[in-house]
């Protein structure tokens, strides 16, 4: 998978290039079109990993969530079983330093269990127009993406839509991506 790993190496220096108001710009605008879709506005279960470095903010979504009254839910993994749970948290102090350096919830936090209108925001460094995305080669959404029967969203600026994200058959693509530009259906 050269390619692939090559692309992924590409995209994370095109990331750590971006100028910081870019980023902040584009993000605002992420942020206002998340909030106003229908997807975001009926969900009873928000499913959202908690943003770090490079990734497409999701603290102001978390907070936003929270303020509106949604069951926010984040990811917990468990590298040795290369698994993901999703654990309910009422406030950033709900969560600590997990694997992989990122912040998860605490172990007191419940567990999600599936509910009718839950909303799954996924993390990529990029994504093609069908829904399918490169993410940071770990694996774990994709897994958890295969039994999850709530909406998958997929954010992402609009300069990392691209046309071939290497996709493989154990890959799940999102059903819409929402960029600082449009949303696609996909």
């Amino acid at each position: 998978m050269t390619g692939k790993k090559e692309l992924r190496a590409e995209l994370i220096r095109l990331r750590k290039a971006m100028p910081p108001e870019t980023r902040l710009d584009a993000e605002a605008e992420i942020f206002g079109r998340v909030v106003r879709c229908e997807q975001y506005k009926s969900c009873e279960a928000l499913l959202i990993y908690v943003s770090d470095g490079i990734e497409t903010d999701t603290r102001r979504l978390i907070r936003q969530a929270l303020a509106d009254g949604k069951q926010v839910f984040t990811p917990r993994c468990f590298k040795a079983e290369d698994r993901m749970t999703f654990h309910r948290i009422t406030s950033f102090d709900d969560l600590e330093e997990g694997r992989f350096g990122l912040l998860e919830p605490k172990a007191h936090c419940e567990q999600y269990l599936p509910v009718k209108n839950a909303l799954c925001v996924t993390p990529a460094l990029a994504y093609d127009l069908s829904g399918h995305r490169l993410g940071f080669g770990r694996g774990f959404y994709d897994r958890f993406l295969s039994d999850f029967e709530g909406f998958k969203l997929g954010i992402c600026y609009d300069s990392f839509i691209i046309e071939n994200v290497f996709r493989e058959s154990f890959d799940i693509p999102v059903d819409m991506i929402i960029t600082d530009k449009r949303e696609y259906l996909c």
